[in-house]
């Protein structure tokens, strides 16, 4: 299995989290942390954890911001598929945080990222 779909496989048992109004659960810490190891190797923990919470906070109204999630972590990966449910928003968060991991992570990584943000118009 894929790492990516082992994520998605760790997003469907986790739909269940209460809303963020109740406060961070520990589902919501764990889903940080599986967020986390699976793409903090490519942009950096701190980042990782930054925009995890960054988009459920934005996106805590909706009924599946765990989707967006998923579809963040597949960006990362270089597996995203245009189906995936990344608004405006969510593609301003991916640029920012490649502006301020810049100088920390690999070179071909990040020409790789934004050349993905630069074909679908995102940059």
């Amino acid at each position: 299995m894929r790492p990516i779909e082992r994520f998605f496989s760790q997003l469907d048992r986790h739909k269940q989290i209460p809303p963020l109004s109740t406060g961070y659960s520990e589902d919501v810490k764990r889903m940080a942390g599986d967020f986390s190891a699976l793409i903090g190797p490519i942009i950096g923990k701190a980042a990782a954890e930054g925009i995890y919470y960054r988009t459920l906070e934005r996106d805590a109204v909706q009924s599946a911001p765990l989707d967006k999630i998923g579809a963040l972590a597949a960006f990362f990966l270089g597996e995203y598929d245009d189906s995936m449910p990344l608004d405006a928003g969510d593609w301003e968060d991916i640029q920012e945080t490649l502006k301020e991991v810049s100088e920390e992570i690999d070179i071909n990584t990040l020409g790789s990222l934004m050349g993905e943000l630069v074909s679908r118009h995102k940059l």
